[in-house]
C-alpha cells in the first residue's frame, strides 16, 4: 500500500498506535482530540487496510445490591442461625420472631427466607397451625455462601467468573434488591504489524488531507486541480437501501396467531391490570401462595382493589378452596379471603385469559387462544425480563383427552420448524395430569423445555360451571424468538441496535 492512500488522521491513528500498540477506543479519541462517534469512520478505513484490529467486549458484572448490603446477608442464612442456635428445632412464630428481633428482617424476607430452605430441603416444617416447628435437615450450603461473600466484596463478580454459581445468581436476581447487575461494554484498538510498518514511513513524507469527493465548487472554482483524490475502488459494494419491516417480535407474534388460526382456535383477549381472582384464585392457587407474593407480581397502589362482579361464581371457588366444594379434593384448609381475591395486578400470565373463557363459555365445545403481555417483578438480566409476550390455549369439549393436547402442541412446534418434539410427565399447579413440552435444538444438541400444559384440575373448572375436561397450555414467546435467531441474552429483543435489525434475511411485508 502506498502512503498516498492515508489521510491526516489514518496517519495520526497509525502514529498513536504504534506507540502505545493498544488503546482504549475512548483514550484514542481523546489523544486525537477528537470524539469517539468522528474517529469510528477513519478507525474502519484502518482495519479494512489490515492496518489496525478493533474489538469490542461486552461483559456482566454482579453486585450486591441495596437490599443485600441492608440486611448484610441472606434472610435465608439469619433465619437458619436462629434455627441452628435453637439447637436444631424451633416454633415457626418463635423463629419469626427472634430474626426479627436480632437481625431485623421484615415479614416479607422471614417469608420469603422460611420458603427457600423448605424448598431446598435445608429445614422442614412439622406440626400443625400455631404449633409448626422448624427443623434442621442438613446444613446451610457452601456454594450460597461463597456467593454472597463475593457479592458482598466492592468490585463485585464477572458473569464468567459466577458460571458454577449461576442457577444461584439467577435465584437471587429473581428477588428484588439482592443483586445488581450492571454490563460493562469495552472497545479496543490495536495496531497490526503492517501497520507499524507503515507508520514508520508516514513520519518520513508530509502528510497530505484526500478528498473522496468531487463537489460542485471544486468544479466551478477550480480548486479541483490543486487537490489530491483518493484513489476509488469500483469493486466496492454501493451503499446499502434498507426497506421497512416488522421487528421479529411482531413478525412471531403474527405467525403464532396464523399457526392458531389454521387449526381452528378462536382468539380471545382479557385485560393487562386483572383481579387476582381470575389471575390467582380461580386457577385453584391458594392466597399464601409464594408467587402471590409483591417479590414475584406486580400489585397496583391505586386503585388497590376492583369489583369481581355479582354473577361470577365467587362463594364456589372460596368453598372449593377451604374444603374441596364438589370437585373431590380437600382444598386448601385455610380461610379464604375475598379481599386477596379483589387486588389489581398486572397479569402474569394469559392464562388468566383462558380460565374467564372457561367460565364464559360453559360447556360448549370450543379451542381458544391467547396471546399478548403480561408481568412478572423480575430483576432484569440475560435470562429475566419483568415484561414478556406468552400464549395460552384452552379446548373445551366432552370427548378431548390428553392424546388430543399432545398433537395440538406437537403440530405447533412443528409448524414453527421444530422437528423433535417430546413430553415429559411433570407437575403445574392448574392441571392434573401436567405435560412438559421441550424440543431439540441442534445447535446445542440437547432438548430445551418450552411449555407447560395438561388438563385442568377440576377444582379449577367445576366452581366456574364446566364439568367437562379442559385442555390447557402456556407458552413464553421470548425463548422461542431467541431459538430462531442464536440469541443467548433475553435482552437482545428489545434492543434500539437499528443495525441489528437491519441485518434478518427475512423480508417482511
Amino acid at each position: 500500500m502506498s502512503i498516498s492512500g492515508i489521510s491526516e488522521v489514518e496517519a495520526q491513528i497509525l502514529k498513536i498506535l504504534s506507540k502505545e500498540k493498544v488503546l482504549d477506543i475512548t483514550e484514542l479519541a481523546k489523544l486525537l482530540g477528537h470524539n469517539v462517534d468522528y474517529i469510528r469512520y477513519y478507525i474502519e478505513l484502518l482495519k479494512n487496510k489490515g492496518l489496525i484490529e478493533h474489538k469490542k467486549e461486552v461483559r456482566t458484572k454482579y453486585y450486591a445490591g441495596g437490599k443485600l448490603k441492608e440486611v448484610g446477608n441472606l434472610p435465608e442464612y439469619y433465619i437458619y442461625k436462629v434455627i441452628d442456635d435453637a439447637g436444631g428445632r424451633v416454633e415457626i412464630a418463635e423463629a419469626r420472631k427472634r430474626a426479627s428481633k436480632r437481625y431485623n428482617l421484615s415479614s416479607d424476607d422471614i417469608t420469603a427466607g422460611i420458603g427457600y430452605l423448605v424448598k431446598n430441603g435445608i429445614i422442614r416444617i412439622t406440626g400443625l397451625d400455631k404449633g409448626r416447628i422448624l427443623e434442621l435437615n442438613r446444613s446451610f450450603p457452601d456454594e450460597l455462601r461463597n456467593v454472597i461473600n463475593l457479592l458482598m466484596k466492592k468490585d463485585g463478580i464477572y458473569e464468567e467468573d459466577a458460571s458454577e454459581y449461576r442457577d444461584i445468581i439467577t435465584m437471587l436476581s429473581d428477588r428484588p434488591g439482592f443483586i445488581d447487575t450492571v454490563v460493562e461494554k469495552r472497545e479496543w484498538v490495536s495496531i497490526t504489524q503492517r501497520g507499524i510498518q507503515l507508520s514508520k514511513k508516514i513520519g518520513e513524507v508530509e502528510e497530505k488531507e484526500y478528498l473522496s469527493d468531487l463537489t460542485p465548487d471544486l468544479i466551478r472554482t477550480g480548486e479541483w486541480r490543486d487537490k489530491v483524490f483518493k484513489e476509488y475502488d469500483v469493486s466496492l459494494p454501493g451503499p446499502p437501501r434498507f426497506g421497512g419491516r416488522r421487528h421479529p417480535m411482531r413478525e412471531l407474534l403474527k405467525e403464532i396467531r396464523e399457526i392458531f388460526t389454521s387449526m381452528g382456535f378462536v382468539e380471545e383477549d382479557g385485560p393487562l391490570i386483572e383481579l387476582a381472582f381470575w389471575n390467582f384464585d380461580a386457577l385453584f392457587q391458594p392466597q399464601d401462595h409464594p408467587a402471590r407474593d409483591m417479590h414475584d407480581t406486580f400489585y397496583l397502589k391505586m386503585p388497590r382493589y376492583g369489583d369481581i362482579g355479582k354473577d361470577i361464581p365467587v362463594d364456589k371457588v372460596k368453598i372449593t378452596h377451604e374444603s374441596g366444594w364438589e370437585t373431590g379434593s380437600r382444598g386448601w384448609g385455610y380461610k379464604w379471603d375475598i379481599n386477596e381475591a379483589r387486588k389489581l395486578v398486572l397479569r402474569t400470565h394469559t392464562t388468566s385469559v383462558t380460565v374467564r373463557m372457561v367460565y364464559e363459555y360453559g360447556e360448549t365445545p370450543a379451542k381458544i387462544f391467547s396471546i399478548g403481555k403480561v408481568f412478572r417483578n423480575e430483576s432484569i438480566d440475560y435470562k429475566h425480563l419483568a415484561e414478556l409476550h406468552q400464549v395460552d390455549g384452552i379446548v373445551i369439549d366432552p370427548d378431548t383427552n390428553l392424546k388430543e393436547l399432545l398433537g395440538i402442541l406437537k403440530t405447533f412446534y412443528e409448524k414453527l420448524g421444530f422437528k423433535k418434539i417430546v413430553f415429559w410427565p411433570s407437575y403445574f399447579p392448574y392441571t392434573e395430569p401436567s405435560v412438559q413440552v421441550s424440543v431439540y435444538v441442534d445447535e446445542l444438541g440437547k432438548y430445551l423445555e418450552m411449555a407447560g400444559s395438561g388438563i385442568f384440575r377440576p377444582e379449577v373448572t367445576i366452581p366456574l360451571g364446566v364439568k367437562w375436561p379442559v385442555l390447557a397450555w402456556g407458552i413464553g414467546i421470548e425463548r422461542i424468538l431467541m431459538l430462531r435467531y442464536g440469541w443467548d441474552d433475553i435482552r437482545t429483543i428489545y434492543t434500539s441496535d437499528i443495525g441489528l435489525l437491519r441485518g434478518f434475511k427475512k423480508c417482511l411485508y
